[in-house]
């Protein structure tokens, strides 16, 4: 075996270069310190609903561009593109290539292309232009692609004219978002210039600045929630003439899209039934990262700016619903109480809402009844646009397992039981979280909307002799979201990660305190750091 004797000259001559390799490294360290104070963060702001509702007219387009071909029988110029996008590509390739930009390319591929193989470059490339326009975006300018609005300004600047005069945004045609509307009101134009002027944090402000902006709402907070904040509402009825007598006492609590509701019934020697709908309920939240220079111009049109987005919605709901009929001439007692809930997003450009979860369960019994005990799910069903089929079984099977799962997934199904004295109980969950996928792209001036609704129903019967119902719900979950891994060119100063949370539990399965655990868990996950959610929500960075 060869070996390598290192002379006393050789020593010193590595020690010398070793000394200076370590000169040489701190150097670079401290100068890439350096360059990071140099370069702050910019914290995100919250504004007045006014403001942005300015901010958000001045950066979206008013018609896309997608949307205006459509609308004026275009297709063939649409048709047309992608035939030149297509063209120098296999089957299949464009499918390869986006996966590498998402995993989840396909996630929306059956309700858009139910019959058709995504392997099809053409069908495929239509599909992401609609379904996943900020992925398709990305494609455009990894391959250096002609944009659709280039296509058209070049080939058919007639039609592209049209939509950029009528309907393209304010900051596409190069207006400043203080100068696009002569008639803003004085308070707006001083928030956006306060909003413009703002310095970053850590460091010197770059021509181009990036933040994350966030409406406040009209009760200070920044989830707009209907209702706004908790609130109690009954319904009640006594009827005490002769023989004939019954009782309803019907009490509901919600806030924003959490919701309860307990309601007991009971008649003697007459039939009475309650049925009662609760809809419109909802909790939403906004996202957009301005990017403008001083001057509140767009700064950003290249996307040099570009962030991930991480989404988390929680839903869970329990029921109970009991039943009793035993006295001698007692005929008949049935309780229903339903609850369901549909989380979505309506993305940037044409792309249609996107359903994230839309679950829903409940609990019946019922006691020599005619009434169809599918009823209630079919109600929310229809309000909540749940496409799965309802479905009911017996005690025991798979279905309670289901019901109790934590999946992202549609299923609308009724834990039932029949008997003159019966109690039913049942959890339902579901839950989104983009960490289990993928994040969404956060795109500079864009707008990104999701919205939680709940839905709930309860009905109740009973005649013959003495007979009661007892129909119970009530939800409980959150919504939070966090900005995060900025890539920003080297002149553009970057927004600080953010978050935001909101949470509420209406007599839901979970408690205010293990919500607050979820949120402070997942944020400090996606910003690295610890997160205090002592409240029920707010904004960190």
């Amino acid at each position: 075996m060869n070996r390598t004797i290192f002379n006393p000259n050789a020593l010193s001559i590595i020690s010398a270069a070793l000394l200076f390799s370590g000169t040489a490294l701190s150097s670079i360290a401290a100068e890439a310190n350096i360059k990071k104070q140099e370069n702050g963060q910019m914290l995100p702001t919250q504004v007045s609903a006014q403001t942005w509702q300015a901010i958000s007219n001045w950066s979206t387009d008013s018609l896309s561009l997608l949307e205006f071909i459509a609308s004026n029988d275009e297709e063939y110029e649409l048709n047309h593109y992608i035939e030149l996008l297509t063209r120098d590509h296999r089957d299949g390739e464009i499918l390869r290539q986006l996966k590498e930009l998402d995993t989840t390319v396909l996630d929306y591929w059956p309700q858009a292309m139910n019959e058709a193989s995504p392997e099809d470059n053409f069908l495929f490339t239509r599909y992401i232009i609609q379904y996943k326009p900020a992925q398709f975006v990305q494609w455009l300018n990894r391959y250096k692609a002609i944009s659709l609005s280039q296509y058209l300004e070049q080939k058919a600047p007639q039609l592209f004219n049209a939509w950029y005069e009528e309907h393209a945004a304010p900051k596409r045609k190069g207006l400043s978002i203080l100068e696009y509307n002569s008639a803003l009101p004085a308070e707006v134009y001083a928030e956006l210039k306060d909003l413009l002027s703002k310095d970053p944090s850590g460091g010197t402000k770059s021509q181009c600045a990036c933040q994350m902006i966030t409406p406040v709402t009209g009760s200070g907070h920044v989830v707009t929630n209907y209702p706004a904040t908790p609130s109690n509402w009954s319904d009640y009825s006594s009827d005490n003439s002769g023989l004939s007598k019954h009782k309803l006492d019907f009490k509901t609590t919600a806030y924003g899209a959490f919701h309860s509701g307990d309601g007991v019934r009971w008649s003697k020697h007459k039939a009475y039934g309650y049925d009662s709908s609760i809809n419109h309920n909802s909790s939403e939240f906004y996202v957009k990262m301005l990017c403008t220079d001083a001057g509140g111009f767009d700064c950003n049109q290249s996307n040099s700016c570009t962030g991930n987005l991480e989404v988390r919605g929680t839903y869970s709901s329990r029921y109970h619903v009991k039943g009793t009929a035993k006295q001698i001439w007692s005929k008949a007692t049935n309780s229903h109480a339903g609850d369901g809930a549909k989380f979505a997003v309506d993305l940037p450009g044409s792309a249609p809402e996107i359903v994230l979860f839309n679950k829903a369960g409940g609990a019946a019994m019922s006691y020599n009844t005619g009434w169809d005990i599918n009823s209630v799910l079919g109600a929310l069903k229809a309000a909540l646009g749940i496409t799965s089929a309802i479905v009911s079984d017996s005690p025991g099977s798979l279905l309670d397992g289901e019901l109790a799962s934590d999946l992202i997934t549609n299923i609308a199904g009724m834990v039932t039981r029949s008997g003159n004295e019966k109690t039913v109980n049942s959890t339902m969950r579901a839950r989104f979280d983009s960490s289990d996928v993928s994040p969404f792209l956060l795109q500079p001036n864009e707008v990104y909307h999701f919205t939680l609704d709940s839905s709930a129903r309860v009905k109740a019967r009973g005649y013959g002799g003495y007979s009661d119902s007892h129909f119970e719900y009530g939800s409980s979950g959150a919504l939070m979201y966090a900005a995060n891994h900025f890539t920003c060119g080297t002149n553009v100063t970057p927004p600080t990660p953010t978050g935001l949370w909101f949470y509420a539990d209406q007599s839901g399965p979970d408690s205010n305190a293990s919500l607050r655990s979820d949120v402070e868990n997942w944020l400090s996950i996606q910003l690295n750091k610890p997160v205090s959610a002592s409240q029920s929500q707010g904004i960190v960075h």
